[in-house]
C-alpha cells in the first residue's frame, strides 16, 4: 500500500484529466455539429486533435506550466463559437494533454519501484478509463453549446492540478525515448503494428462520432443529446473496462494473436447490427455498443503486448513509443473516414458499418500472420499489462520497461 500512497496524487490527476477529456469529447462534435458542422468538419477536427496529441506525445512539459493553457482553451470554446476556432483550439488541447499524460507517466515511472509497477499500472488504467465514463455524466442534459459544459471541463482540468502541488515528490526529468522506425517495428511484430493502427482507426474514429450517431439513433430515450451521448459513451467504454483484464490474461495463454481476431470478431458483429438494424430499442442498441467496445477497446494492449514479445528486452520503450506513433497516425485518419462515411445516405448508420468492416480486415489480417509465423517462444513472452493509448502509453509505467 505504501507505493500506492506514493503516487496517490497522481493518479488523482490524471482521473481529474480524463473526467474533463470525457467531458470535452462529447459536448465537442454535439457543439460543432449545434454550429452548423456536418460530420467530416466534426472528423477533421478530431483529427486535428489527434495531431495535437501525436506531436505533444513527444515532449514532456512540466504538468504545472501546461495545466494553465488546457484550462483556458476549455473556457475559449465557449467565447468562440466558431467551427475554425474550435479546431485551432482542439489542436492545442490534444499537445497540451499529451504533454501533461508524458510528464505525469514519468513522475509515476520514477516514483513506483519495479516490483510494483503491474499493480499500480493496473490500477492507473482501470481509473483513467472509469473517469472516461464518469466525465460525459457532469453534462448530461446540458446543452452543447451551453456554458456549462466547458465550465465543468476546465473546473476538472483545474482541478488535476490541486494533488500535483500537495505531492511532496520532485518533478523527474523528461525521459528521452526514441522511437523505433516503422520499418523495424514492422519487422518485429506485423500483426502488431497492424492492430495498433486499426486501434487508432476504428477506436478514435468511431468514439469521435459517436455523440453524433447517439443523437439519433437514442432519441427515443428522451432526453438533451449531450445526456444520450454520455450513455452511449458509457456504455462503450464500460464494455471495454469489463473485458480488458479476462481478454489481456486469455492472451497469456493463447496466441495474441487469435485473441484479437475474436475481439475483433465479436466487435465487428456488434457493429454490423448497429449498422444495419434500423430502429432498434435504446436498450439493444446500448447493449451491443458495450458488446462493441469490449472488443474494440481492449485490443490495442494486446497488440502491443505481441509487439513486445518480438522485441528485444533493451528496446521496448522504443519500441512503446513507436507504437504511440501508429495508433496516432491511425487515430487522425479515422475521424476523416467515419466522417466521409457519415455524410453519405445511410447516415449515421455508416459510423458503425465503417467499423463492421475494418474490424473484419482486423480480423482476417490476425489469421493470415497467425498461419504465416508460429507463435512466439513461451520463454520469450512478456506477460499481458494494461495499455492504453490515451495516456500516451510510451511505457514509462509500463513493468516490462527497464
Amino acid at each position: 500500500m505504501a507505493d500506492y500512497r506514493n503516487v496517490w496524487a497522481l493518479i488523482a490527476a490524471v482521473t481529474f484529466l480524463q473526467i474533463g477529456g470525457g467531458i470535452l469529447g462529447v459536448v465537442t462534435p454535439l457543439g460543432l455539429n449545434a454550429l452548423g458542422a456536418g460530420t467530416l468538419i466534426i472528423g477533421i477536427v478530431a483529427g486535428l486533435n489527434a495531431i495535437g496529441y501525436m506531436v505533444g506525445a513527444w515532449y514532456v512539459a512540466s504538468a504545472i506550466r501546461v495545466f494553465r493553457a488546457i484550462s483556458i482553451t476549455v473556457l475559449v470554446m465557449n467565447i468562440a463559437l466558431n467551427t475554425w476556432a474550435w479546431a485551432a483550439v482542439r489542436l492545442v488541447q490534444g499537445a497540451g494533454l499529451a504533454m501533461m499524460f508524458s510528464s505525469i507517466e514519468s513522475w509515476l515511472g520514477a516514483a513506483v519501484p519495479a516490483k510494483s509497477r503491474g499493480g499500480v499500472s493496473g490500477f492507473y488504467h482501470v481509473m483513467a478509463k472509469a473517469a472516461l465514463i464518469i466525465g460525459p455524466f457532469f453534462v448530461a442534459g446540458l446543452a452543447a453549446i451551453d456554458p456549462h459544459p466547458y465550465m465543468w471541463g476546465a473546473i476538472f482540468i483545474s482541478l488535476s492540478l490541486l494533488p500535483i502541488c500537495l505531492t511532496r515528490r520532485n518533478e523527474p526529468p523528461a525521459p528521452d525515448t526514441e522511437p523505433l522506425s516503422l520499418r523495424e517495428l514492422y519487422k518485429l511484430a506485423p500483426a502488431g503494428v497492424v492492430g495498433v493502427f486499426m486501434a487508432g482507426l476504428i477506436n478514435t474514429g468511431t468514439l469521435s462520432l459517436l455523440p453524433i450517431y447517439a443523437k439519433s439513433a437514442l432519441a427515443d430515450m428522451g432526453g438533451a443529446p449531450t445526456a444520450l451521448a454520455a450513455a452511449a459513451a458509457a456504455a462503450a467504454w464500460g464494455g471495454g473496462l469489463v473485458t480488458q483484464w479476462p481478454a489481456g490474461r486469455l492472451s497469456d495463454k493463447f496466441d495474441r494473436r487469435l485473441v484479437i481476431a475474436v475481439m475483433a470478431l465479436a466487435s465487428s458483429l456488434a457493429a454490423l447490427l448497429l449498422g444495419l438494424g434500423g430502429l432498434l430499442p435504446p436498450i439493444i442498441i446500448l447493449l451491443l455498443l458495450a458488446v462493441w467496445g469490449g472488443g474494440s477497446l481492449s485490443f490495442y494492449g494486446i497488440a502491443v503486448a505481441h509487439t513486445i514479445d518480438w522485441t528485444p528486452t533493451g528496446k521496448i520503450a522504443q519500441a512503446m513509443a513507436g507504437l504511440l506513433f501508429i495508433w496516432a497516425v491511425g487515430a487522425v485518419l479515422g475521424p476523416l473516414l467515419s466522417g466521409s462515411v457519415m455524410m453519405l445516405a445511410i447516415g449515421s448508420r455508416g459510423l458503425f458499418l465503417l467499423a463492421a468492416a475494418l474490424g473484419l480486415l482486423l480480423v482476417l489480417a490476425m489469421i493470415w500472420r497467425r498461419v504465416s509465423r508460429a507463435t512466439p517462444p513461451a520463454e520469450s513472452q512478456e506477460p499481458w499489462n494494461p495499455t492504453t493509448p490515451l495516456l500516451v502509453g510510451k511505457g514509462e509505467v509500463d513493468p516490462r520497461v527497464e
